[in-house]
């Protein structure tokens, strides 16, 4: 019986060491796991080119009769001259050289980026005494923007509507009108 006894110790020697070195293993903050890390981020950055609008020609309602009534003159971006009222004759009326046709300028800036323009509601031109109303402003360019060709280069037409009233006074009128280019 005392070497049964002996072989039992023996035996719970045993066990209690392999459990003890369980115990460690497991224990926490021994075991070497990886706790950091790291990796190289990029930076960027773009910087493009102004956009610049160089006048080529005004906006040119031309010359009309002095109207017996009220009418209206609308130029479109393209160049298509329309009257109505007592206007509407008024289409046909010589002109001189440039003498009617819509504004034009040349937009630059950075090659094949989108761009806006966006226009007056209305202005007034006068000839220091006397006013006529521009409305309806319009371009070439659609509401949604338009991209600058290879070269940085855009083509901007600008039409509108000229307003005269009944015997309008005879002068020349003229007056300007705000016209922004802005990157989408």
């Amino acid at each position: 019986m005392a070497k049964q006894m002996a072989d039992f110790h023996k035996h719970l020697g045993m066990i209690s060491g392999v459990l003890a070195i369980a115990a460690l293993a497991l224990a926490p903050g021994k075991a070497k796991a990886q706790t950091t890390a790291s990796q190289a981020g990029a930076g960027r950055a773009e910087v493009v080119g102004p956009l610049t609008l160089q006048p080529v020609l005004d906006l040119r309602f031309g010359r009309f009769y002095r109207p017996s009534g009220n009418g209206s003159l609308t130029i479109t971006p393209n160049g298509t001259v329309t009257g109505n009222g007592s206007l509407s004759q008024e289409v046909t009326t010589p002109q001189e050289v440039n003498g009617r046709g819509p504004a034009s300028f040349i937009v630059l800036g950075d090659a094949s980026r989108v761009f806006r323009v966006s226009l007056p509601s209305r202005i007034d031109i006068t000839n220091g005494t006397a006013t006529m109303r521009v409305t309806n402003f319009t371009s070439n360019v659609p509401a949604r923007g338009i991209t600058l060709n290879a070269n940085g280069r855009f083509d901007l037409s600008i039409g509108a509507r000229l307003q005269a009233f009944a015997n309008q006074a005879p002068g020349a009128y003229s007056g300007r009108f705000p016209v922004t280019v802005t990157y989408d």
